[in-house]
């Protein structure tokens, strides 16, 4: 059965880079939203609990439920509206004013103040009546935070994010006496801020061994690898064709081609056969992906589709996110 590795040395080697960035490893805030993009909830969940992670970020309740068996001191909701309380580690996220009134009496929130995303999180000009709301119906606020759209691009577009959300923390504070947590930087934010101002920072993709800075990528490594096996070989002739279409011909005479255990059914992007596809060690891979397999050349009982998602990210004109997040949540993930 196809298998996903998960590269326990990588992770922890990922990790410690980051804890020596913000200055504590305290401050790390691991993203385990959408399945851990892909690497598995609870296999992440153990890592981070081996290293020392105590914080982390989920999508929904579901996520925080798998989350909360691993005694993270807290777990940010990042989406769901809680209808009955949680465990007080939970956090769930304000991510509009109207919805203030919709949580129970007593829940602990943290306030999102969009600052140049426009996607999620309250304006700057509510504020006031976000703090008023939250009073009113006895919400507990525990943090503040706000996130970056820009923090791999090369401009100043953080920084003007950065210099709005703590002209919104200074009101804040003039507002309440309550001690709250501020949190900004995800993976590449955490390299353009003082991390010594904030005291958790959401890192993600860059926990999973990618940094989307060019001087800083090759301080992590990938902590993913999909692996096949074998389900079947066959020796092939000249001009013989491989799978749907027929779009694939065989070069040469006595050629083995053997059938492997992943496919689009199980979140491996089908390849568009005008494109040249390679697994990891730079075999091709032969005509269109079916639904449950592919094909390659030999015979190896066991081949590795990738340890590094970038070469396949390139292919499908996406990005590294993508692919992983893809992987069917069936297959089984190991820690090696």
């Amino acid at each position: 059965m196809a298998t996903i590795y998960l590269n326990k040395k990588n992770f922890f080697n990922n990790a410690s880079y980051y804890s020596k960035l913000l200055g504590e490893k305290n401050k790390l805030c691991i993203a385990l939203k959408d399945n851990a993009y892909g690497h598995g909830i609870e296999q992440i969940s153990q890592l981070s609990q081996e290293f020392g992670i105590n914080h982390c970020i989920v999508k929904n309740i579901y996520e925080a439920n798998i989350a909360n068996s691993y005694n993270f001191e807290t777990i940010l909701v990042l989406y769901e509206i809680p209808t009955k309380n949680y465990s007080s580690n939970f956090h769930f996220t304000i991510n509009c004013l109207d919805d203030i009134s919709k949580y129970p009496p007593n829940t602990n929130v943290e306030l999102k103040i969009d600052t140049g995303m426009s996607r999620n999180g309250i304006q700057v000009s509510q504020i006031t009546e976000a703090l008023n709301l939250i009073k009113k119906h006895t919400l507990n606020l525990k943090g503040v935070f706000t996130h970056f759209c820009c923090a791999d691009e090369d401009n100043n577009i953080t920084k003007t994010q950065e210099d709005i959300f703590n002209t919104s923390i200074k009101q804040i504070k003039e507002s309440i006496k309550i001690p709250f947590r501020i949190h900004c930087a995800n993976s590449t934010g955490s390299h353009k801020v003082d991390n010594n101002k904030y005291d958790i920072a959401r890192i993600g993709i860059g926990l999973y061994g990618y940094i989307d800075i060019e001087k800083y990528k090759t301080n992590v490594a990938p902590v993913l690898s999909l692996y096949a096996n074998k389900i079947s070989s066959r020796e092939l002739k000249k001009g013989d064709s491989i799978g749907y279409g027929a779009t694939y011909e065989i070069p040469t005479n006595n050629y083995i081609v053997s059938n492997y255990d992943i496919g689009y059914g199980d979140g491996f992007f089908r390849i568009n056969e005008n494109q040249n596809a390679h697994i990891q060690d730079g075999r091709q891979i032969l005509g269109r992906v079916s639904m449950d397999s592919l094909s390659i050349q030999g015979d190896d009982d066991e081949i590795c589709i990738f340890d590094d998602a970038s070469h396949l990210a390139s292919i499908h004109d996406t990005i590294h996110y993508e692919i992983m997040t893809h992987l069917n949540t069936q297959l089984p993930r190991v820690i090696k």
